[in-house]
């Protein structure tokens, strides 16, 4: 089990920062990364890859993947990270046994945490705190290399394709088809 954090970045064992709000393929573009050799993963990568931006200069490029915001729900729920990704984005700590009907009461216009989430990355990158790229999910490979150049970081992109994502939910409970409605118009502009 992962201690509970907030955990801060750990700059020096990253030479880009990939974060998302969860089920948007991070994780594949993380290990593709990581397999031509850019550093993506620190020991504590479980607790920043959906973390805020910390409002302070990191050092270090980064990459926002967000996108596809019901399907991602569906998609977290299905594999079981909606609480945590959310306890992540909302709380920036590890919280998986909160129940997602305590976001909703605390969060009742954002209780994913979504929008605080994309903010931060938004006001940092308006700040001029870090050089920050926004990639809108699903992407192209070509869109995604777009994104890396305006960051300064080279991806070999050969060999990387997005799968097609599963489709097979399970029924959904109360509040994952509540959370469903209030995101229902979101879209985030970067």
């Amino acid at each position: 089990m992962h201690p509970l954090g907030p955990s801060e970045v750990d700059a020096e064992s990253l030479d880009v920062w990939v974060v998302s709000h969860g089920g948007v393929a991070s994780n594949a573009l993380c290990d593709h990364m990581q397999n031509h050799g850019l550093r993506t993963r620190p020991d504590n990568y479980g607790l920043i890859c959906h973390k805020q931006h910390p409002g302070f200069s990191i050092g270090k490029p980064i990459l926002v993947i967000h996108g596809d915001y019901l399907d991602a729900i569906l998609s977290m729920d299905r594999r079981k990270f909606l609480t945590a990704n959310a306890a992540k984005m909302c709380l920036g700590i590890d919280a998986p046994e909160i129940p997602l009907s305590r976001f909703m009461q605390s969060f009742p216009d954002d209780p994913v945490g979504f929008s605080m989430f994309l903010e931060s990355f938004r006001k940092a990158k308006q700040d001029g705190l870090d050089k920050i790229a926004f990639l809108r999910y699903p992407y192209t490979n070509e869109e995604a290399i777009a994104a890396f150049e305006s960051i300064g970081v080279e991806v070999d992109m050969t060999g990387f394709a997005l799968r097609e994502r599963k489709k097979k939910y399970l029924p959904r409970s109360k509040d994952v088809k509540s959370i469903l409605e209030t995101y229902q118009n979101f879209d985030f502009k970067e």
